[in-house]
């Protein structure tokens, strides 16, 4: 039987900030929320031979509505079996479509209705030395970047707005600002309606 959505913020808090922060940065700030939260594994072990009821959901959904009027879903999922590293974004709009999934981290699939009858199709983008910072980390195009490389440019990044060199995109207000859409999301599914966000 489900429970009710963890204060917490649980799945939603933990793997769905990065997808809310991803629909932010490519879409702009989202109004309301319809959320959705599951408890889909029920009980587990409590290494005493014993069991303890689960107090946090492992499943959170939510439908959003931009302030620009776009629209959109996400989900935020701890038992999607076979899944790896699935944190994807599919963007369509009335002149193309962007599809990106972190599980092939060197690939955007990008589709322009401008394209003549014949030849429309979604092309694949791959990351290289054209790419800053690719080229700091692979000199020739056809090798990829990896999870650490990702972090490494992160934190230069970060260096770099702590010295005064570039501004911070995602300092202390967007952490709060994606805390307040998880509780949103989280107050949607409790009451089972349609939220507005901060």
């Amino acid at each position: 039987m489900p429970t009710a959505p963890s204060p917490s913020g649980a799945v939603v808090a933990d793997l769905g900030s990065h997808a809310l922060a991803t629909a932010e940065f490519l879409l702009g700030p989202i109004a309301r929320v319809l959320g959705d939260a599951v408890t889909v594994v029920g009980t587990r072990p409590d290494g005493k031979e014993g069991r303890r009821v689960v107090e946090v959901d492992d499943l959170g959904r939510a439908f959003l509505r931009f302030a620009n009027g776009a629209s959109g879903s996400l989900e935020a999922n701890w038992v999607a079996t076979g899944r790896k590293m699935q944190h994807d974004f599919e963007v369509y709009g009335t002149k193309g479509a962007l599809v990106f999934t972190q599980e092939r981290f060197n690939e955007l699939h990008f589709y322009d209705v401008a394209d003549r009858q014949g030849r429309r199709g979604f092309r694949r983008i791959e990351a290289g030395p054209d790419h800053a910072p690719y080229g700091l980390f692979c000199v020739a195009p056809g090798h990829q970047l990896g999870f650490n490389d990702l972090k490494a440019i992160e934190i230069a990044g970060f260096v770099e707005a702590i010295a005064g060199k570039r501004p911070e995109p995602f300092g202390f207000g967007a952490g709060q600002r994606i805390q307040q859409l998880v509780e949103a999301i989280q107050k949607s599914a409790a009451e089972e309606r349609w939220v507005a966000t901060p």
